[in-house]
């Protein structure tokens, strides 16, 4: 083999084609890992923008879900051991002690072991508080509240009009006239088919059921 091109003489060329060579492969080496991270941008972006629109769509989904429930005023008649009885305006989640606290609060001689205070209230409610000793009878704390198997005094939802359906107990305008929306194209099987209505859940339902029916 002929080693002439080793001899001094040519040793700078040969450093430069030396140097020539590492400074092209380096340059190669570098723009191919810039094309690799390039590419795994392009491919893992496109997997977090379809993660996020799926946690944002979960989430207004959630959101709905948990809308709250539509809070409306009521009116009740407290009476009894209490220091301002009379009519007593309150929003549908209120309770009877709520009421009870309106009303100047309890006498020193009621008996509120007698009442459940944690009770919800509805409209047009009859609440008495009675004093101790006192011999109740047939009055209840909460006497306006129809019996459970009295049908002839409660509204079908079915066929009752706006001015009969603001008549249920946290039912006002606004939801009356999403129940007659909802009946346009549906109707009421049973009474828990009234919370498949915007705005009607499970709480509400508990002050309703006792006065409505589907015949």
């Amino acid at each position: 083999m002929d080693f002439k091109f080793l001899k001094k003489d040519n040793l700078p060329y040969i450093i430069i084609i030396f140097l020539i060579l590492i400074i092209g492969y380096q340059y190669y080496d570098s723009h191919e890992d810039n094309d690799a991270k390039e590419f795994l941008k392009i491919n893992t972006s496109g997997v977090i923008d379809s993660d996020k629109k799926s946690l944002e769509s979960s989430s207004s989904e959630l959101a709905i879900e948990k809308a709250p429930e539509e809070k409306e005023e009521i009116m009740v008649h407290i009476s009894g051991a209490v220091n301002k009885p009379g009519i007593l305006r309150l929003d549908s989640s209120k309770r009877l002690v709520d009421a009870l606290d309106l009303a100047g609060g309890a006498r020193d001689d009621a008996d509120l072991d007698r009442v459940n205070l944690a009770a919800r209230l509805h409209d047009e409610e009859k609440i008495y508080i009675p004093k101790v000793g006192e011999v109740q009878g047939n009055i209840s704390s909460l006497a306006s509240k129809p019996s459970s198997s009295d049908t002839s005094s409660k509204i079908n939802i079915n066929s009752a009009d706006l001015s009969e359906l603001t008549k249920i107990p946290g039912v006002g305008e606004k939801t009356a006239q999403k129940i007659i929306d909802y009946r346009a194209n549906n109707s009421f099987s049973s009474i828990e088919d009234i919370k498949n209505v915007p705005g009607i859940g499970d709480k509400k339902f508990e002050s309703m059921k006792d006065y409505i029916s589907t015949y």
